[in-house]
């Protein structure tokens, strides 16, 4: 066996076994995977950025939604005039006018404002299809949301995780320090008896271990810090707000077939969902580029108020003043565009558009199966070697608890003793890793599949972010 694994089995042992479990050293309340993600994911700025695109996308559903609705147009203006009076019937009954509109004579200022109601009648799908591609594009924005959400849920679950097992780590060190002092005492006192039972080299050897004391003390201290920062991180706790962890890592349970997880993450997985509205708002695109080829009806008012103090009303139904005349009136009519080769072009475009999400949908049909197919067997051999060591290490310790009662009685060596300490704190420390390792991909499974998105804490409303 390695130096390092002997190292290890035997300080995780010496906690373990002799040591009862010390409390969690962070101060404050004792907070579940639950409530942390809870936290996390109403601090994340990642999530509130997705869902800014969430609202951006209904406004451009609002924005196309609009062209249902009238539209007004005005125009006003205002300029220099001539001035004109009526003109008077001369002779055979012919009009005279006392001045051409040609001629530049007395000007006043004039006032102009011309105005357009239009209300769109029947399109052939221009507005509609549009909206409803809009629409879809609302959904997959809030899938994005959820996506960036599963990653969230999975750093905040591997931190939680990793928080545990370094806690456990801590407390075993420094319950194995304490021992190891106790041990050393009862070398010291059987050497000065001359037990035939222990030898000087035996100071060495404990010596020893409690030189990789310190190097594991270390790594756990480093490795809690890290995982705790994280979570304050991830969480957006304020640096005078602490928590605890519970002491112990979930118990696991087996598994359900790789078939449950694969139907699952097609029902669940964001990404299908982003996929399967987009193509449905690719296709509607496609439809709504087409019908851009046909006319579009509408109902229209068009009407002009205009008046210059300098010239005169002339109430000729047959003539009328750009400058001083005042009309409305309501109208049919059909908009038509014609090219050659634009309209074509867009169509396709469309349809390369959609083309392109197919092969994407096709790839992730053939590439997200395989993942979880991958994550699942992680589960499945942290699942099974978790029993295992279960065995392995109760069975150890029972060899160790009878080392200790032969040496207690005379009839055993302290050698038997270290070497039940390696192999139960071995044995112990690769069940607490293959729990660790379980937990953490469980959580992964959940990313995998989408199955987290069952569990997803309510959302309260959002806060906008204080200003650094």
């Amino acid at each position: 066996m390695p130096v390092r694994g002997r190292f290890g089995g035997l300080l995780l042992g010496l906690a373990l076994v002799l040591a009862p479990t010390a409390a969690i050293s962070a101060e404050g309340p004792v907070m579940t995977l639950q409530q942390l993600i809870a936290k996390a994911l109403a601090y994340s700025p990642e999530v509130r950025a997705s869902k800014s695109e969430v609202k951006l996308a209904k406004e451009q559903r609002n924005e196309v939604h609009g062209y249902r609705y009238p539209q007004l147009d005005i125009t006003g203006m205002t300029g220099v005039v001539p001035n004109s009076g009526l003109p008077k019937v001369i002779g055979n009954g012919n009009l005279f006018y006392s001045g051409s509109k040609n001629e530049l004579h007395s000007v006043n200022i004039f006032g102009r404002m011309d105005f357009s109601v239009v209300q769109p009648l029947y399109t052939f799908g221009k507005i509609a299809y549009r909206e409803e591609a809009a629409e879809k594009n609302i959904k997959v924005k809030n899938a994005a949301v959820d996506a960036k959400k599963g990653e969230v849920v999975f750093q905040v679950s591997e931190a939680y995780y990793g928080l545990i097992l370094a806690e456990q780590g801590k407390d075993a060190v420094r319950e194995a320090r304490t021992y190891l002092s106790d041990t050393r005492e009862r070398i010291d006192r059987l050497l000065r008896i001359n037990s035939p039972n222990v030898r000087e080299t035996d100071r060495y050897r404990l010596a020893v271990y409690e030189g990789g004391i310190e190097k594991f003390g270390a790594q756990a201290e480093e490795g809690a810090k890290v995982a705790y920062a994280a979570l304050k991180a991830l969480t957006g706790a304020p640096p005078n707000e602490d928590f605890k962890v519970p002491n112990d890592l979930p118990s696991p349970t087996a598994p359900q077939s790789l078939d449950h997880y694969v139907r699952t993450a097609l029902e669940l997985r964001p990404e299908f969902t982003q996929l399967k509205e987009g193509l449905a708002a690719r296709q509607l695109l496609v439809d709504a580029a087409k019908a851009d080829r046909y006319p579009s009806f509408f109902l229209a008012v068009v009407g002009q108020l205009a008046g210059a103090p300098g010239r005169k009303w002339l109430p000729d139904p047959y003539v009328i003043d750009y400058f001083n005349d005042n009309y409305a009136f309501p109208f049919a009519g059909v908009k038509w565009h014609f090219d050659f080769g634009i309209l074509k072009a867009k169509v396709n475009q469309a349809r390369a558009e959609l083309e392109q999400l197919q092969h994407t949908e096709k790839t992730a049909l053939m590439g997200i199966p395989v993942e979880v197919a991958q994550t699942h067997g992680k589960v499945q051999e942290n699942y099974k070697g978790s029993q295992g060591l279960e065995k392995a290490y109760v069975n150890a310790r029972r060899w160790l608890v009878t080392a200790f009662s032969n040496f207690d009685m005379g009839i055993g060596k302290l050698e038997d003793i270290f070497n039940a300490f390696e192999r139960y704190g071995s044995f112990r420390g690769d069940y607490l890793m293959a729990l660790y390792e379980y937990n953490v991909n469980v959580a992964k499974l959940g990313k995998v599949t989408g199955a987290y998105r069952r569990s997803l804490p309510a959302e309260a409303p959002l806060v906008p972010a204080k200003k650094q």
